[in-house]
């Protein structure tokens, strides 16, 4: 398998494939080490905690390339170019499934997301992706059924951009893609729709996801062929080792523990709150419920991070990534662990997103990087906490990650 066309991309690349028992492969980004200082001099001089596992540095972390995927109905999870990303499917039933494929693979975790979030500040990426039925809204609109075109117009469509070249009113019998007297076509703009099946389920005629690595250059990190794929619309991403109860932030322990493919993630798990030092950024993990531990609330029409409950009043709120409020008075020194895991914005980042908490006492899970239709409410920085872990939908998938062998 090693001298397979599968590998010598990998290499060509700097991926690293890794194989389950079947010998079926995945495809991983490999992020060596970094310190939190090294990403943004703010933080603190350590390693950055996506390294740390059950107190034992890796060298390295391994990043699915792309959005989970299956080989078979219900089965493994991969990580695999041009295939329908797996969605529908809830909370702890993808984890069960990306760790069937062994190797010490398991789900993307909030420390993982975290790190990535900081080198993306670092670096100032942005990446595009699906997040407008098959486009990325900041590079075309989609076509629609029943509208009027007139020449010059352009209009994405199926992954491509077209020009309108005759006037017309748009109809079943003249989708771009079968008229070349009605539209030219021109760049690659978008993914490529993941189940013809769906594209007649809307007026679009898209559908929604698209497959996975199938848009442009500019849907990879960096616009870097070798780096991770579609880390932004297309489908939310479950992850792991953070869960909102009564709006209290919750992590499953220290660093990344959260990445062991044998930790308990599920509701009964061994989560702690994070209670912050009244002089530094420093912080105690405590036992959930204890006074003082950060929550979410709603104060002054945004999101704020704060030490006391909110109004459960089950409404679904948010606010853009960067302008999350903090209640100084009762955090004057943000825990550095809120910033290392992107669950509050660093100074000055521009990485885009929209942050979503359901304000209620029951328990809910993240999802991260927004959907096919979010436009510019998508990104690396949205997270989603609407659903409990049991929901399941067409906008919400997974990615793997794994840990060197």
């Amino acid at each position: 398998m090693n001298n397979s066309p599968l590998e010598q991309l990998a290499r060509q690349y700097g991926n690293v494939v890794q194989y389950d028992a079947k010998g079926n492969p995945s495809i991983f980004c490999k992020f060596p080490k970094m310190k939190s200082s090294d990403l943004d001099a703010s933080l603190p001089d350590h390693v950055h905690p996506a390294f740390v596992i059950n107190n034992v540095e890796e060298d390295a972390i391994l990043i699915g390339k792309y959005m989970s995927s299956e080989l078979e109905g219900n089965g493994t999870q991969y990580s695999l170019p041009n295939m329908p990303p797996r969605v529908s499917m809830h909370h702890d039933t993808f984890l069960q499934k990306m760790r069937a494929f062994g190797n010490g693979a398991s789900g993307i975790t909030i420390a993982d997301h975290g790190f990535m979030l900081l080198l993306a500040h670092k670096n100032k990426w942005e990446p595009h992706g699906n997040n407008y039925y098959g486009c990325d809204y900041r590079d075309a609109t989609p076509w629609e059924l029943a509208k009027s075109y007139n020449v010059g117009d352009k209009r994405s469509f199926r992954g491509w951009l077209y020009e309108c070249i005759k006037a017309h009113t748009s109809s079943e019998e003249l989708l771009p893609v079968d008229s070349p007297l009605y539209w030219k076509k021109g760049k690659h703009v978008g993914g490529t729709p993941a189940n013809p099946s769906q594209y007649n389920a809307d007026s679009k005629f898209s559908g929604y996801n698209t497959l996975t690595g199938s848009g442009p250059i500019d849907w990879y990190l960096g616009s870097d062929p070798g780096n991770l794929c579609d880390i932004q619309g297309n489908a939310f991403e479950q992850v792991y080792g953070f869960r909102l109860v009564n709006c209290e932030i919750q992590i499953l322990g220290d660093n990344n523990n959260a990445a062991d493919a044998t930790a308990d993630c599920s509701a009964n798990g061994a989560w702690k709150a994070i209670l912050p030092n009244k002089t530094d950024n420093g912080y105690t993990l405590v036992a959930p419920g204890t006074p003082g531990t950060l929550h979410y609330t709603w104060q002054n029409s945004k999101i704020t991070i704060d030490t006391v409950e909110p109004t459960f009043d089950n409404e679904y709120r948010g606010t853009t990534f960067s302008q999350i409020a903090v209640n100084t008075t009762n955090i004057p020194y943000m825990p550095s662990i809120m910033y290392e895991l992107g669950l509050a914005p660093i100074s000055g980042t521009t990485v885009q997103g929209y942050f979503y908490v359901q304000m209620t006492q029951d328990e809910r899970v993240a999802r991260r990087g927004g959907n096919y239709h979010l436009t510019s409410n998508a990104g690396m920085a949205c997270l989603n906490c609407h659903n409990p872990r049991s929901y399941a939908g067409a906008h919400y998938g997974g990615r793997p990650r794994s840990r060197e062998t």
